[in-house]
C-alpha cells in the first residue's frame, strides 16, 4: 500500500485488520484497567475489614466464637430429635400392623369351637330305626331326625368307620367315626368356606392339624377340644407368619413372630400377646430386648438404633420411665430419671474423658446445669 495505492480490495482488508486490532486491543487494555481497579478496591476492603476485626476486643471475638459454637449444638440437636421422630413414627406404623395381625389371628379357635357345636349334638344321633347287628356294614345314605344326612360304615346302630355325614345347612364331616363320634382322621367343610383337615377325638379336633380359613389364614400345629393346643404355626395372606406354642386357642409360652418387611419378634407370650422376656429387631437396624406386657415394652431393657446410641432402663408403656442411661456413639453416657419417655429430675453427664456434669431436667429440656467434677 503506497502513494499510489487505488485503494483495492488488499488495501480495504488490511486496513480493517488494523482497526480491528487496535479496537481488541484497547477493549483489552479497558478490561485489565477494570480488572486491576477491582482488585485494588478488594484489597482495600479487605484491609480496612482487616483493620476492623482486628480493633475488636478479645471478649466480642470470644461471644461471636460461643454463638457459633451454640448454633452448632442446636443443628445437631435438632438433627438428633429429628431422627428420633421418625424412628419413633416407624416404630409406630409396624406396631399398627403387628396389633391388626394380632387380631386376625384369634379367629381360628372361636371360630372352630362355636362353629361345630351346633353340629356334633345328640340330637343328630337319634335314629328312626334301630339295629342290634354287630357287625360293621357300609349302609347307603340315611336321614337323621334332624334332616341331616350319614352315609358310610355302621357298627349296629352307631356311626362307625368311614362316613360322610351332610347338614341342612350344608357343612360336610368326611372322614373316621367309632361310637357315633368323629374319631380319627376326618375333614370338615364349614357352611363360610373354612375347612379343618386332620385328627379328631370325641367330635372334636385333637392331635395334629391343618385349619385353612376362607381368608386365607392357615394354621398347622396341635390342637385340643377343639382349641389351638400344643406347638403350632399360623401364616396370614400379608405373609406373616408366627411359630410357636399355644394353650387353648391363644399364642402362650414362646414364639417368634416374622413380618413380612423382616422384622420379627422371639420371645414369650401369654394371652395372645407378647408377654415376658424376649427381643423384638426391626428391619432398619432397631432393636429392644428386655420385659414385655401387653405388646408393649414394659421393664427393663435395652434400645438400640441402627446409628449406634443406646438406652439401658425402665420402660412403662412403650415409653422410658424410671431410671436409665443413654448412650451416644461417641462415648458420652446421659444418665437419670425418666417419665413419659423424657428425662424429668436429676441426672449427669458422663465424658468420654471421664468429666462429669449434674443438672436438673424438666420434660426432656435441661433447665440447670452445675459445675464439672472429676
Amino acid at each position: 500500500m503506497g502513494s499510489n495505492c487505488s485503494n483495492c480490495s488488499q488495501c480495504q482488508k488490511d486496513r480493517l485488520d488494523q482497526i480491528n486490532e487496535v479496537t481488541i486491543t484497547k477493549k483489552s487494555e479497558s478490561n485489565k484497567a477494570v480488572i486491576s481497579s477491582c482488585s485494588q478496591q478488594s484489597y482495600q476492603n479487605y484491609t480496612q475489614q482487616h483493620k476492623q476485626k482486628s480493633t475488636k476486643s478479645f471478649e466480642e471475638t470470644q461471644q461471636q466464637a460461643q454463638k457459633q459454637i451454640l448454633q452448632t449444638k442446636m443443628a445437631i440437636m435438632i438433627q438428633k430429635q429429628w431422627k428420633g421422630y421418625k424412628a419413633r413414627k416407624a416404630y409406630l406404623q409396624t406396631k399398627l400392623l403387628f396389633n391388626k395381625s394380632q387380631n386376625n389371628s384369634v379367629t381360628v379357635d372361636k371360630k372352630s369351637k362355636r362353629g361345630k357345636q351346633k353340629y356334633f349334638t345328640k340330637e343328630e344321633f337319634e335314629l328312626t330305626i334301630k339295629s342290634e347287628s354287630l357287625q360293621r356294614e357300609y349302609r347307603p345314605k340315611y336321614q337323621f331326625v334332624s334332616g341331616s344326612t350319614y352315609e358310610g360304615e355302621w357298627l349296629g346302630d352307631k356311626r362307625d368307620g368311614q362316613g360322610i355325614q351332610i347338614w341342612e345347612d350344608g357343612a360336610k364331616y368326611v372322614g373316621q367315626w367309632k361310637n357315633n363320634q368323629a374319631f380319627g382322621q376326618g375333614t370338615f367343610y364349614h357352611v363360610d368356606g373354612d375347612v379343618y383337615e386332620g385328627e379328631w377325638e370325641n367330635d372334636k379336633a385333637n392331635g395334629f392339624g391343618v385349619y385353612r380359613q376362607s381368608n386365607g389364614v392357615i394354621y398347622f400345629g396341635q390342637w385340643k377340644n377343639d382349641y389351638q393346643h400344643g406347638n403350632g404355626s399360623e401364616k396370614w395372606v400379608d405373609n406373616s407368619v408366627y411359630e410357636g406354642q399355644y394353650e387353648y386357642g391363644k399364642k402362650q409360652g414362646r414364639g417368634t413372630y416374622k413380618w413380612p418387611d423382616g422384622s420379627y419378634f422371639e420371645g414369650e407370650w401369654f394371652d395372645n400377646k407378647i408377654n415376658g422376656q424376649g427381643e423384638y429387631i426391626w428391619a432398619d437396624g432397631r432393636r429392644y430386648k428386655g420385659i414385655w406386657k401387653d405388646n408393649q415394652m414394659h421393664g427393663y431393657g435395652v434400645y438400640q438404633w441402627g446409628d449406634g446410641r443406646s438406652y439401658q432402663g425402665e420402660y412403662v408403656n412403650d415409653k422410658k420411665q424410671g431410671k436409665g442411661k443413654f448412650f451416644w456413639p461417641d462415648g458420652k453416657v446421659l444418665e437419670g430419671e425418666w417419665h413419659e419417655g423424657k428425662q424429668n429430675g436429676r441426672g449427669k453427664f458422663v465424658f468420654p474423658d471421664g468429666r462429669v456434669k449434674y443438672g436438673m431436667w424438666n420434660n426432656g429440656k435441661r433447665i440447670n446445669l452445675e459445675g464439672q467434677y472429676e
